[in-house]
């Protein structure tokens, strides 16, 4: 039998002094040298985040639909004086949440059309410009409460409960930007 320095096991080599670990690369480096492969990864990153926005669209709308129907506002209905700023509230947040589907579909685009010719560019601008949508989207939605409040105090609750719901869509492109649009 041999001696533990003549036997060999994980992290050393029989050429290597016995108290001399050998570094062990951890990382999980994969390249993505194929053009083809980074092309379809973007294509998907858009694909998703246009699904995301214009789903963010839609919730929006349907809250909105269902407060202005309760209230009856079509009517003029006693509830519409109290329900109209948080309707006004929640356009705001399904105007970023449009202006972030336009971003992503015209990204998408332009990767299907070939017009990038590095498409992991573009995903990283698309995120980039989702961030400054939702940083917006915060400073218009605390803008849009505050003229309400002050223009309306009775209707202080109505507007911070609507932007309470459209500031959903700033955390929406934040786990965009986080899950889909992260570098690979």
């Amino acid at each position: 039998m041999g001696t533990p320095e003549d036997t060999p096991f994980e992290g050393r080599s029989s050429s290597t002094p016995a108290g001399t670990p050998q570094p062990v690369d951890t990382s999980p480096v994969v390249e993505r040298t194929d053009p083809d492969v980074e092309g379809g990864l973007a294509v998907q990153a858009a694909t998703r985040t246009l699904a995301a926005m214009a789903a963010s669209v839609v919730g929006l709308g349907l809250v909105a639909a269902g407060a202005a129907s309760m209230a009856r506002v079509e009517d003029g209905g006693m509830g519409a004086d109290m329900v109209t700023p948080g309707l006004v509230v929640l356009m705001v947040g399904m105007l970023a949440a449009l202006v972030g589907a336009v971003l992503a579909a015209w990204v998408l685009l332009r990767l299907l059309r070939h017009d990038v010719p590095v498409p992991g560019h573009a995903v990283a601008g698309l995120s980039r410009a989702l961030g400054l949508c939702a940083r917006g989207l915060v400073a218009a939605l605390v803008l849009t409460v505050g003229v309400w409040v002050v223009v309306r105090p009775s209707a202080t609750l109505s507007a911070v409960l609507g932007g309470l719901v459209a500031v959903q869509v700033a955390v929406v492109i934040g786990a965009v930007r986080a899950r889909v649009l992260r570098p690979r």
